[in-house]
């Protein structure tokens, strides 16, 4: 049986506004690491993936996850056919990222400075790779 995921199509052109949120969340995740926010660096730059998912999805596919699990969109985004190792290199880096996800948002404990940092480099590594792949 083939799993179903929730989608909500999207006109292609419209990549261009998630690729906004996620350059936007990116600079807000910068400034707060800047300024030792760690939880808020981490949430920013978790929201910044996200929405570069969104956008890189919107652009190949016409469509975007609109499901519970933000795991779906990594699902959704391993579908685009433009360079298979990248893809999965890629898809696993968002993996890790959504693997802090509850814990930065919802838990007791705060983020470490270590883990806010390799959630931002990943996000970094994946917005540059997002950006590679979709018009300028």
């Amino acid at each position: 049986m083939t799993p179903k995921f929730r989608t909500r199509d999207v006109e292609k052109s419209l990549y261009i506004n998630y690729l906004k949120r996620a350059e936007e969340c990116l600079h807000a995740a910068k400034n707060s690491f800047a300024i030792q926010e760690w939880n808020a660096a981490t949430i920013n730059a978790i929201h910044s993936c996200i929405s570069a998912c969104d956008a890189i999805c919107t652009y190949f596919l016409g469509k975007r996850d609109a499901g519970e699990s933000h795991n779906d969109a990594v699902t959704i985004f391993r579908t685009i056919k433009v360079d298979d190792e990248e893809i999965n290199t890629n898809a696993n880096r968002v993996l890790r990222i959504l693997r802090i996800k509850n814990m930065a948002e919802y838990e007791e404990r705060l983020v470490h400075r270590s883990e806010a940092e390799k959630v931002l480099k990943d996000c970094e590594r994946f917005l540059e790779y997002v950006r590679r792949k979709l018009p300028s």
